[in-house]
């Protein structure tokens, strides 16, 4: 990205009436208090729909643990035809029920209306979507992502929106509860980026990261914001070339996009990306160039997607390597890789830090990978997509498949999409969550027998888990 575009201004903007939609119970998705764009019937949240109803379309992205429960944010078709995409969050309770408190019915449904600034202002459609969400320790919820600037232009802005525990819009933040950030000039629609990873700080204030490109798309660059608890710009937090409250990095390699960060002290480490890239940035915006290599840790080949914390220090990131030659065929295998706290290759882990599965045969083609967890032993639990399949791996502390763990160190599920938006599945340590074919692992017990189709129920009984 060229550095003397990042000196335009942005505009930190609060946009759109709260529109909410209906929860739903075990497997059903929840109708909008509108109606639906392909005109079908609505149905009340708890209650199975009538058959042949049609339900909006949902995308779950992320989820956090919440008072023994889940919320869930992702996207919403429920107000396509006058909104478009909304953003959506949902909360389930620790039974897999929808939480009926929450919102309206279990659901909040958010529009950010109309580009930021942009000719196309006068049109309200345009696609708003949440990436991730964090709970603060008041069960307040901070959820992020984007919201585009426009059906006419791929423009997307910076979204961040704050619940209370119960599902309303928390207007203590940035006055209405929502904020956006729009990059470039006044009336330019020249910026794509998203909102993937949230890091609280004990004090209130809260980071967001993600990734900036110009339309373009030639190039992504590290994004990272912090926020005062009401939702202002911290302009403490400064970086020669960025707009106070912000650091976008460099153009280190085609694509950084902010999967994860692990806080170190007051600096705080991002990583994610092609190369498996992590920079350090310290509490003043600047980077660290005693970190990695003159400021930047990587590993040549593939595109991290997860970060986590290690145990006494380091950090450990999840993703995949394509076009590994395997027998004489190319496949996609999971790639791990292990830093120190400084961001140097940690040898004890593997080769330069890095371990990449292409044994057994099983393991083969991994194509995404969505999850990332250690557990308390120090065993790791990676989410992937495998010969379109979702997989679970479990493996050893120094990445050594546990075989102990499922079958060859995985725990497989159907290839066909399951008709539940989530279903959750209990293990003896950590909980696996499943939305769609995606799935993440949080500590809440939130397993309810009657909660899985019983064919669903009865494939992942034979899986050994």
């Amino acid at each position: 990205m060229n550095h003397s575009v990042r000196k335009a201004g942005w505009v930190a903007l609060t946009a759109g009436a709260l529109l909410v939609g209906g929860g739903a119970c075990g497997g059903d998705d929840g109708p909008s208090d509108n109606p639906p764009s392909d005109g079908g019937t609505q149905t009340d949240a708890g209650t199975q729909p009538d058959a042949g109803t049609k339900l909006p379309a949902e995308e779950g992205r992320a989820l956090a643990a919440s008072n023994g429960g889940l919320v869930v944010v992702g996207a919403t078709e429920a107000n396509l035809a006058t909104t478009g995409v909304d953003l959506l969050v949902r909360r389930y309770t620790a039974s897999g029920e929808v939480d009926t408190s929450f919102g309206n019915q279990g659901s909040v449904v958010l529009d950010f209306e109309g580009p930021a600034k942009g000719p196309i202002s006068g049109q309200r459609e345009q696609d708003d979507r949440a990436d991730t969400v964090a709970v603060l320790p008041d069960g307040s919820i901070l959820v992020a992502g984007f919201a585009r600037g426009g059906s006419a232009s791929s423009s997307r802005d910076f979204a961040v929106v704050k619940l209370k525990a119960n599902g309303q819009l928390d207007t203590s933040f940035n006055k209405t509860g929502k904020s956006r950030l729009h990059f470039g000039e006044e009336n330019a629609v020249d910026f794509v980026g998203t909102l993937r990873s949230i890091l609280p700080l004990a004090d209130g204030r809260f980071y967001v990261g993600g990734f900036l490109t110009k339309s373009d798309g030639l190039d992504e660059d590290f994004a990272l914001i912090r926020y005062n608890a009401d939702g202002s710009l911290d302009t403490t937090f400064k970086s020669a070339g960025s707009p106070s409250g912000s650091w976008i990095g460099g153009a280190y390699t085609d694509a950084e996009s902010v999967q994860g960060m692990v806080l170190q002290g007051s600096s705080v480490v991002l990583a994610g990306g092609d190369n498996f890239a992590a920079v350090r940035i310290t509490s003043s915006g600047s980077q660290d160039l005693t970190f990695g290599t003159s400021g930047l840790a990587k590993s040549e080949g593939g595109q991290a997607h997860a970060l986590v914390a290690r145990p006494g220090g380091g950090f450990l990131l999840a993703g995949q390597r394509q076009d590994v030659q395997v027998g004489g065929t190319k496949h996609g295998v999971l790639k791990l890789v292990a830093y120190t706290a400084d961001g140097k290759p940690d040898v004890t882990f593997g080769p330069a830090g890095v371990r990449e599965l292409t044994a057994p045969a099983g393991v083969l083609d991994v194509v995404d990978v969505s999850g990332l967890r250690i557990q308390a032993d120090g065993k790791v639990l990676v989410f992937a997509d495998v010969y379109a399949k979702p997989v679970l791996f479990r493996l050893q502390a120094n990445g050594d498949l546990d075989t102990s763990f499922g079958t060859d160190g995985m725990v497989r599920w159907p290839e066909t999409q399951l008709t539940v938006p989530l279903f959750i599945r209990s293990t003896t340590g950590p909980k696996l969550t499943v939305l769609g074919d995606k799935a993440f692992v949080t500590d809440a017990n939130v397993y309810s027998a009657g909660f899985f189709p019983d064919e669903a129920r009865v494939l992942l009984k034979s899986t050994g888990l």
